[in-house]
């Protein structure tokens, strides 16, 4: 009975072991697929706001598609519609009156919902999951406009590739090395290790990248080592906290992800959860530090 309750433990490890380098194979091929994509789209500002917009829309439909998928499917579509119209008209012709279109753009899918929604019961819900969608998604990725309006390329590249070295470092680091969790009830298998260790991969990646940045691209960026630690530590606390936002949605959903458009990574909002907290905080950071 024991040696059969021994060989069970075993045979689940080996699964598990597995199942995790298929996971980290599928990330790997995913990251290489997707990355020089979107990395060209930070060569013009044009296509920096269609690359947002196009996030915004695919991400926003996941979350739309999942929280409202009981309810009439044109809920979904036109707020998928409305939503993704805020980075569009924001980087068109409102940059100086973001706060005035997203009013606009609120109460337009708000009117929406009164004209389409007959039952008492649901209304609140339906609320709750366009405002939702319209700041945590729409509103705060949309940072990464005045980011590369006021910082340029090079540091809006280098925000985006922030999220992904902590994601990459932290991950490593968990899977090896976790031991002490965080105690997250929505998210209990983040470690202090895989907190830790991406903290210090993403400082060493800001020290990376603006070497490269400086001596191969001519760029002319200047971050010294304590704000490169300010942004590492910035990067690692609201990447973490986004991420466990969105996992406390998936809780009361039921779901392990909000799509499967890449695999090992779950839809495109499992991918950008943590840039979508941490964006506007960097944004902030540079703006009083750089």
């Amino acid at each position: 009975m024991v040696k059969m309750q021994e060989l069970n433990k075993t045979n689940k490890g080996v699964e598990k072991n597995n199942s995790l380098k298929k996971e980290t194979i599928q990330r790997v091929i995913s990251a290489f697929i997707v990355a020089p994509f979107v990395v060209f789209c930070f060569v013009s500002y044009p296509s920096l706001v269609g690359l947002v917009a196009a996030i915004v829309m695919i991400s926003s439909g996941e979350f739309f598609f999942t929280t409202l998928k009981k309810h009439d499917p044109w809920l979904s579509i036109i707020y998928t519609a409305l939503v993704t119209t805020y980075p569009v008209l924001y980087g068109i012709a409102f940059r100086n009156n973001p706060m005035e279109l997203l009013a606009a753009v609120f109460m337009v899918g708000v009117i929406f919902a009164l004209s389409r929604v007959k039952n008492k019961e649901i209304i609140t819900e339906v609320y709750f999951a366009y405002s939702i969608a319209l700041i945590y998604i729409s509103f705060l990725l949309s940072f990464f406009i005045p980011l590369y309006d006021k910082h340029g390329a090079a540091i809006a590249l280098l925000t985006l590739t922030l999220s992904w070295s902590y994601d990459s470092f932290a991950y490593a680091f968990g899977m090896t090395m976790g031991k002490h969790k965080f105690g997250s009830y929505y998210s209990p298998n983040k470690s202090w290790e895989g907190f830790y260790g991406g903290v210090f991969g993403t400082f060493i990646y800001i020290l990376v990248y603006q070497f490269v940045a400086n001596s191969v691209f001519k760029s002319r960026m200047h971050i010294d080592l304590l704000l490169a630690l300010i942004l590492a530590f910035v990067t690692g606390i609201f990447d973490t906290f986004g991420d466990i936002f969105e996992s406390s949605i998936k809780r009361h959903y039921g779901v392990k992800h909000m799509g499967n458009l890449m695999p090992g990574h779950g839809g495109m909002l499992d991918r950008i959860d943590g840039l979508l907290f941490m964006t506007p905080v960097i944004y902030i950071v540079l703006n009083l530090f750089y």
